[in-house]
Parts: structure tokens; C-alpha cells; sequence
């Protein structure tokens, strides 16, 4: 997300994307692997900067990596893997709770005033890691441990000690292409805290009747309904302009995950547009905006006082095959120079109470680092 220039506190160097053609991979399913390769076709001029790039300069050098690599996959299977150790990292947040509340007021103030219907404030907590204090991949463990979600994603630069741990819930947006474009997007608003399901089975009644009034009293809320509401409008707007059709598949149901229930609203489209223009024209994700996009990320900017970074992002991957799939990056740890900092926020309306917003700010923070400690 763009930063309009208040209060920057990250170096002007900063990518605003990174982008990597892999061309051998191993992918992982619940149930099976697939190690993959690509091998370079002969040589042609209008692809020629692609053959230069990537891929094996011959199926007998991809033959071979497959074959070593799936002898790996299947050692790796034999091996047993202990539960990852708990990370105990102190976070601080960037925005004390009263200086957030204030934020909120502010917000709220400018909303009365017309300037914004929904606004996406978000703070960040940081702590210090200390050297060979964290494996990278035993935290990621353990973060999907405490928190499994479908979007997952685990990079890491072991030449820098820096990387992304994400366990975010939310799809940004889907894309397969036959004739045409098709589209999928599902915003996330609307978050519930929810307790760990129960080991013994005498507390597993109680613990469901509480698990649904939760869920139950999620759905039925005014204020989340309409921060869910006006954010499918905005991805309605923004997928018109690229689309001749767009419909709400399912609005506002209930998804659960482990440490929370959310609301979620699932959208889709069909466009002449190619999967790369489909991104780019609905980017930054509108459910961490707010609406009206524009002028919201500049209010949102001026109250943040910082550049969010990767967070609140997408992280994804087109394919050779004209599919894509992207995701928003929440509920995630981001690690470099040292420090470990976590975003979180949610959406302010004008009948947002701060006190509760801050409360959301905890419970996600929560939901993405279960072993921090923070004041």
C-alpha cells in the first residue's frame, strides 16, 4: 500500500514488490507431493529474455533434479517432527492504546465530516529478537500450530536473516482464464475472537453452545454487517470497470478458524482483462483500505504516521497457464534487521466504539502470535 509522504519512517529504497519465476518446485498437499520442473523449448526471438531466465536446458538435467529431490520427499517422510517450541517475543505496539484511541476519534471525526464511509486503521507491534534466539521455520511451525488458515505462506532469505510468516485467512483475489477472465474475491470484515476447542469431552458442550453465540452474534451485528457491506461495494466498483458481469455469490458468512470467526463475503466477475490488469486494477485490497479507496489511504496515512509495508499486501503467484492466486497479508510476522513486527487493526464506521476496536487489535495480534507478550 502506498504511503503519501507524512510521517515516513521507511527508507525510500523500499520494493514496492519482488517477483520470482520459479522453474522447479516441490508442492506439498495434505495427502501427496508433486515435484515440479520446467525445461526451456528451443530458442525463438520473441521469447528469448524468458529463455535466458529459467528452466533446465534440457529434460535430462530436469529429470535428474526431479529424481534427487523426491528421494528427498521421501526421507522427509520418515522423519519424525517434534512440535515446535513456543517463541516468546516481547511486542511492543508502535501506537500506545491511548494514542490509538485518540486515532480512532480522529477517524471517527472525519467520517461525520464526509471525508471517508470506512476507514482501515491499523497499528504494529514490534519486538527484538536476539541472535539464535528463533529458528524461522520452527516460528512459522508453530504459528500454523496456533493458528491454521488456508493462505499460509513461509519466505525466508537465510543471507539476511529476513523473511514473511503468514498465516492469513483471507483470499485477495482468484483468477483462471478460458475464453475469459474469471474472477474470485473474498473480503474478510467482521472478526469475533474465539476460544480453543476443548480437549475433554465434558466441556465440549459448553464450549460449542458459547462457540455458536459467538458466530451467532458476529452475524447479526449492525456495525460489522455494514463495515462488510461497504467494502463488497468497493470491490463491486472496482471489478465494474474491467467486467461486463459481476455477482455476490454469498454475502457475509460465517468462516472459522482457530482462534477466530470471521465474516466473509465471496464475490465473482468475468472480464476481457488479463489476470495481471485484474490485479493491478483492484490493488491495494479494499478491506484493508476502507472506502472510498482514494481518499481513504491518505487519511489512513496521515493517522498512521508509517509505511505498512508488506503488511496488508498481497502475496500470491501467477502461473504460466493464465491462473493466479493472491491472497492479503494479515495475521502475519514480517522479520528483518533483527525485529520481528506484526500489523494489526480493523475497520472504523461511525458506529465503531474505540475501546472494543482496541480489544479487535489485541485478539488478532492474538490470533497471529499466541505465544508474545505484549503490555
Amino acid at each position: 500500500m502506498k504511503d503519501d509522504g507524512s510521517g515516513d519512517r521507511e527508507s525510500e529504497s523500499a520494493v514496492d514488490a519482488q517477483l520470482t519465476f520459479v522453474d522447479r518446485c516441490v508442492v506439498v498437499e495434505p495427502d501427496c507431493a508433486w515435484v515440479l520442473a520446467l525445461v526451456r523449448r528451443a530458442a525463438d526471438v520473441e521469447h528469448e529474455w524468458l529463455d535466458q531466465a529459467c528452466g533446465f536446458a534440457s529434460t535430462a538435467e530436469a529429470e535428474a533434479w526431479v529424481h534427487g529431490q523426491t528421494q528427498r520427499v521421501r526421507e522427509a517422510l520418515d522423519v519424525d517432527v517434534p512440535d515446535p517450541e513456543p517463541l516468546h517475543v516481547q511486542m511492543r505496539p508502535l501506537m500506545d492504546r491511548a494514542t490509538y484511541l485518540d486515532a480512532i476519534r480522529t477517524a471517527q471525526q472525519l467520517i461525520a465530516q464526509g471525508e471517508s464511509y470506512e476507514i482501515c486503521l491499523t497499528n504494529e507491534f514490534q519486538g527484538l529478537i536476539a541472535p539464535g534466539q528463533m529458528s524461522a521455520r520452527q516460528a512459522y511451525l508453530r504459528m500454523r500450530q496456533n493458528n491454521p488458515a488456508p493462505f499460509g505462506a513461509f519466505i525466508w532469505d537465510s543471507s539476511n536473516q529476513s523473511g514473511i510468516l503468514s498465516c492469513s485467512p483471507e483470499r485477495f483475489q482468484r483468477t483462471r482464464v478460458d475464453s475469459e477472465t474469471e474472477i474470485e474475491m473474498k473480503p474478510i470484515k467482521g472478526t469475533s475472537r474465539r476460544e480453543p476447542r476443548p480437549f475433554l469431552s465434558n466441556e465440549y458442550d459448553e464450549w460449542r453452545e458459547e462457540d455458536e453465540r459467538r458466530k451467532q452474534e458476529l452475524l447479526s451485528s449492525v456495525k460489522e454487517r455494514a463495515e462488510n457491506l461497504m467494502i463488497v461495494d468497493l470491490i463491486r466498483h472496482d471489478l465494474n470497470t474491467i467486467s461486463h458481469s459481476v455477482r455476490v455469490e454469498r454475502l457475509m458468512h460465517i468462516e472459522s478458524f482457530a482462534r477466530v470467526h470471521q465474516m466473509v463475503t465471496t464475490v465473482r466477475a468475468r472480464s476481457c482483462a488479463g489476470v495481471v490488469e485484474c490485479l493491478a486494477h483492484c490493488f491495494p485490497p479494499g478491506s484493508m483500505t476502507g472506502a472510498p479507496k482514494t481518499r481513504t489511504t491518505q487519511i489512513i496515512s496521515q493517522l498512521e504516521n508509517r509505511r505498512r509495508g508488506v503488511y496488508s499486501g498481497v502475496l500470491g503467484y501467477f502461473s504460466t497457464h493464465g491462473r493466479s492466486d493472491w491472497a492479503v497479508v494479515i495475521r502475519t510476522a514480517v522479520v528483518a534487521d533483527g525485529r520481528m513486527s506484526v500489523g494489526t487493526g480493523g475497520a472504523l464506521t461511525i458506529l465503531s466504539e474505540p475501546k472494543a476496536e482496541w480489544a479487535e487489535v489485541e485478539t488478532k495480534l492474538h490470533a497471529t502470535m499466541a505465544d508474545s507478550v505484549s503490555p
